[in-house]
């Protein structure tokens, strides 16, 4: 009798096992989508290339350093892991340059009447493409590009504040910190085009930006 007791109960322990086994056995789960709106704040290095050129005169400011601002946007992914996505952003600066300008020949005018050239603000609205690996996502971005630019020649009476609008593209990867959380690093060129501003006396004078820039974002998905 106790030996029908012992095996009774190893056959009931090794019959519970395999059940115990399926119950506990690890689930791989679904993947991350990337579906859905997000909002977030990024912040970063913002460097500029700008020309001032009338009648043989040039300079060459290049402002340059803090960013920083707010964006927002939408996702979509399909079945087979590619993200479309739209978003769009504004960020205000501090990059700020002061340089001497150089006549025809070459030589520079006297040093209390530089070139100066401030980036206020920054936008854009851009599209971008990505690949989805889980919780990764590069992507590839491009649109229209906005900036506020104060800009003048300390000496001269006009004003050649401008609002500019050009083009942008640039690449990123995103990762998924949690369901809701996601970080990002972001780099973008933006070519702003050029204007031309009436000067007093003198022939117009054409003021060309672009910029690069270097951002990390966190944001929330909703």
């Amino acid at each position: 009798m106790r030996s029908l007791a012992i095996a009774v109960a190893f056959g009931l322990a090794g019959g519970s096992v395999p059940a115990l086994a399926d119950d506990t056995a690890w689930q791989p789960g679904t993947a991350f989508d990337w579906s859905g709106g997000f909002i977030g704040a990024q912040a970063g290095y913002i460097g500029g290339n700008g020309h001032f050129y009338g009648s043989g005169d040039t300079a060459h400011p290049e402002p340059d350093g803090f960013v920083g601002g707010f964006y927002t946007g939408a996702n979509y992914q399909f079945g087979n892991d590619i993200v479309v996505g739209v978003e769009a952003d504004i960020a205000w600066s501090g990059a700020r340059d002061s340089v001497l300008v150089y006549d025809a020949t070459g030589a520079p005018w006297p040093a209390d009447y530089p070139v100066v050239q401030k980036i206020d603000w920054t936008g854009a609205m851009r599209a971008r493409f990505g690949y989805a690996v889980d919780r990764w996502l590069p992507y590839v971005a491009g649109g229209v590009a906005f900036a506020s630019v104060s800009q003048r020649l300390v000496g001269a009476i006009e004003n050649f504040d401008a609002n500019y609008t050009g083009w942008t593209a640039g690449v990123g990867a995103e990762y998924a910190v949690t369901d809701k959380i996601i970080v990002r690093a972001d780099y973008r060129y933006s070519d702003l085009g050029s204007k031309s501003f009436e000067v007093l006396g003198a022939p117009p004078l054409n003021i060309s930006l672009k910029t690069h820039s270097a951002r990390l974002g966190i944001a929330f998905k909703f």
